[in-house]
């Protein structure tokens, strides 16, 4: 049976097209079956906790992703790694939810995959494959499964799962109007704090929004009820099509009611007279702790010791790393 599929014209084409299409079809309905629209919804808004990330002064979570993101430019893949570790430190003090916690690990581990699975098959130069395709895949202009690329993925998915965990670190533990705050304080265009804090406000509407209107479309009778089995091939065509019908009566609807939203937010902002004066007080000081001083030395430590590494040219940058 190996020999039939791995040494015939037939059998290469079925795993060339396994490889290419179905397993990267698997990440999105990976994350859609282990999150969901409702979790996502819940899990990308801020979770009041009495925690030492929580009473961070909020200047130095806005600047953590654009620190740890530069770090691991610099350095070589095997190292960002080992920066990857001092990363998740802030994650174990922070001891989020098991929801939280199911959906970073999705949102993290699951992308992460498909980033090396990607680079596995589109990059290569020195024709070392762990499966080659047949002539009958000509067409996509891929070649095959190579050991670079697989490499290379490995390689970007460490800077990718630093800046992700750093990032969602900002989101999960930092009020939206202490975004802003932290911004003006930063000497940042308070603008920037704003956008911020709206897309991590809307965002979760948004899916909520889209959650609400799939069960309305379901209540007048639209069905979206997958297929029981894998191989009834005729259902998942008509799935797929009912699927593909309904796209703009989603898509419409969703679009004017994110547009009606934004057009109420712009006069409450109007209102509230948001641009007319460079500096605001409604906002609420942030008083400096221990805790901070103690994240700037761990600031301080990962830089110096970054720097340190590239001084002894042990942590340098390949060409391709």
């Amino acid at each position: 049976m190996t020999d039939l599929l791995f040494h015939t014209l037939i059998g290469q084409t079925i795993i060339g097209y396994f490889l290419m299409f179905t397993i990267p079809a698997l990440i999105p309905i990976s994350f859609y079956k282990l999150v969901g629209l409702k979790g996502l919804r819940n899990a990308l808004t801020f979770e009041p906790k009495d925690t030492i990330i929580h009473r961070l002064d909020p200047r130095l979570k806005v600047v953590y992703p654009a620190i740890m993101g530069t770090l691991s430019v610099f350095l070589s893949w095997n190292w960002v790694y080992a920066l990857l570790l001092f990363c998740i430190v802030p994650w174990i003090m922070l001891k989020p939810s098991r929801t939280r916690l199911r959906f970073l690990l999705v949102m993290t581990v699951v992308p992460a995959l498909g980033e090396v699975w990607s680079q596995g098959i589109v990059y290569n130069f020195d024709n070392q494959y762990l499966f080659r395709f047949p002539w009958t895949l000509s067409w996509t202009g891929v070649n095959g499964l190579s050991v670079q690329g697989l490499e290379y993925g490995l390689q970007q998915a460490g800077r990718f799962l630093i800046t992700v965990l750093s990032s969602l670190l900002l989101v999960f533990t930092t009020e939206p109007s202490d975004i802003i705050w932290a911004c003006m304080k930063l000497k940042l265009p308070v603008k920037l704090g704003f956008a911020l804090s709206a897309g991590l406000r809307f965002m979760p509407l948004m899916f909520e929004r889209l959650s609400i209107l799939l069960q309305a479309m379901e209540v007048r009778g639209y069905d979206f009820s997958r297929p029981d089995r894998w191989w009834n091939f005729r259902e998942w065509a008509d799935y797929f099509k009912r699927v593909i019908v309904a796209l703009p009566l989603i898509t419409v609807p969703l679009l004017i009611n994110s547009l009606r939203g934004t057009h109420i937010m712009a006069m409450v902002a109007d209102a509230r007279a948001f641009g007319a004066h460079p500096y605001r007080g409604s906002f609420k000081n942030h008083e400096h702790t221990w805790e901070d001083r103690a994240a700037l030395g761990y600031y301080a430590f990962l830089i110096a010791g970054v720097c340190l590494l590239l001084s002894l040219g042990i942590g340098l940058r390949s060409n391709y790393g």
